[in-house]
């Protein structure tokens, strides 16, 4: 019997393997580059929010005037600014006394009051009564906590200043887990505020205390508006678009175009009472 050896062509039996390639959708590799941006600008937003807490904190525990130090806290705030971060109200609005550290523009009333070689604390306590308004309490002191000056009154939500654009178009559903987190990172949640925001603030009464014991009421009215350009849970910078007058008892409290920028107190002045805050 003959035996017939019949070759193998192994390469049409195993044909070359095509190399494997996993393409991304359009939407997805965008997705993800959104979203490494998005991290990268709230980096950037902490790293900017650090480095002024810093120097706000450094500008805070000397009495000696540095241009060269507020010059630095200048530059910080205008790209604080410009970020245009959004802010949740309740993590950065609600909560303690933020002192005021640093301001920019015409010196205000509130500042020219305090006397005497002693540390006057000023700044201003919100409390959210619910989404959109609540109660607030603005604080001045002129000789230290032996004499102050507290405004009280109540906040309510204006809005936005730039008219946004909320209209979204249709987007198909999908199962990649990244765009998920896209559009976490992309959209605000619901409470979060867009900068510049504004509230408008009515002053309905103040009172001057004296050694903690004596009260002088002062009937005075008024109605400003503060708009908050950047807000975070540690510091909060804000703005007098317009002149901040009082309608009866008292005269020009802020001038438009004032800067504030105020940190929590017990960042700043761990040593001091919050008893003078209760209404």
């Amino acid at each position: 019997m003959a035996l017939t050896i019949i070759p193998l062509n192994l390469d049409s039996a195993f044909p070359p393997s095509q190399p494997h390639c996993r393409c991304s959708s359009g939407r997805t590799a965008l997705g993800t580059k959104t979203l490494v941006s998005s991290i990268n600008v709230q980096q950037t937003t902490r790293s900017l929010s650090d480095e002024l807490l810093s120097l706000l904190l450094q500008k805070a525990s000397t009495s000696k005037p540095d241009n060269n130090l507020d010059d630095e806290i200048n530059s910080l705030v205008r790209r604080l600014i410009s970020s245009k971060s959004s802010f949740d109200p309740k993590d950065c609005i609600d909560g303690p006394l933020f002192t005021t550290i640093h301001f920019i523009g015409d010196t205000p009333l509130w500042e020219k009051i305090a006397i005497g070689n002693v540390r006057n604390v000023k700044g201003q306590r919100y409390t959210l009564l619910d989404n959109t308004s609540g109660n607030f309490v603005n604080y001045a002191e002129i000789w230290g906590q032996n004499l102050y000056l507290k405004a009280v009154g109540k906040f309510v939500e204006k809005g936005s200043v730039a008219s946004l654009n909320t209209e979204v178009g249709d987007v198909s559903s999908s199962n990649n887990p990244l765009d998920v987190l896209t559009s976490f990172f992309s959209k605000d949640h619901d409470r979060n505020k867009p900068t510049p925001f504004d509230y408008e603030a009515i002053v309905s009464g103040a009172s001057i205390v004296l050694f903690g014991k004596y009260t002088l009421n002062v009937d005075i009215e008024g109605t400003g508006t503060v708009r908050v350009l950047y807000a975070d849970p540690s510091l909060r910078i804000f703005l007098s678009p317009t002149d901040t007058e009082v309608t009866r008892g008292a005269g020009h409290w802020e001038s438009a175009g004032l800067i504030v920028v105020q940190v929590k107190n017990d960042l700043v002045y761990d040593d001091w009472s919050d008893h003078t805050m209760e209404e």
